[in-house]
């Protein structure tokens, strides 16, 4: 009745990441001929709001999974050095496309695994769907650091999926933080 933990509200930023990423990947799988400076800039502003969404999060975290907190404020900012590296470098971004798009899944992935265990406050449906999902995300981004050459050739397809899962996420996670 009394809980001492703070209550998060409905969260507007993860809403919407989980949009802008599904619009994203609807222009990336849509729209092959998208150019890859086009979509560069495109992950380097996503990149930056996932990171900023990270940081407006970050003193409530904090109060759910204490110093495992630190990790996200990590991530987060490489998140935001990435979206950066992709906005103001975009012609390099395309050579290294399939390594930074590999280690960005991965990093945003791995952070959210790190703190999925507050989840469980809102309920093991909300923890089960959004560890799926993350392990998902983990692979995917493993693959494509494996093999880079097949990650630019089918890029279209591999980041449209990923911006599905992780858009679906973000949304599941605004509706499951209100």
């Amino acid at each position: 009745m009394f809980s001492m933990r703070p209550r998060w509200g409905f969260d507007w930023h993860e809403l919407i990441t989980g949009v802008l990423s599904l619009i994203a990947a609807y222009v990336v799988v849509g729209m092959p001929r998208v150019s890859l400076t086009a979509m560069a800039i495109i992950f380097g502003f996503l990149a930056i709001l996932s990171g900023l969404t990270t940081l407006s999060g970050f003193s409530k975290l904090r109060d759910f999974v204490g110093n495992w907190a630190n990790a996200a404020l990590i991530f987060a900012i490489i998140d935001l050095l990435i979206g950066l590296f992709f906005i103001i470098k975009p012609a390099s971004g395309i050579v290294v496309l399939g390594y930074m798009v590999a280690f960005w899944f991965i990093i945003d992935s791995f952070e959210r695994l790190v703190v999925v265990d507050h989840l469980r406050d809102f309920g093991t449906g909300y923890f089960i769907v959004s560890l799926i999902l993350d392990v998902l995300s983990l692979l995917l981004g493993i693959m494509l650091l494996i093999d880079p050459i097949i990650a630019v050739m089918s890029i279209t397809w591999l980041i449209g999926f990923y911006l599905v899962v992780f858009g679906i996420n973000a949304i599941i996670l605004a509706f499951a933080r209100r």
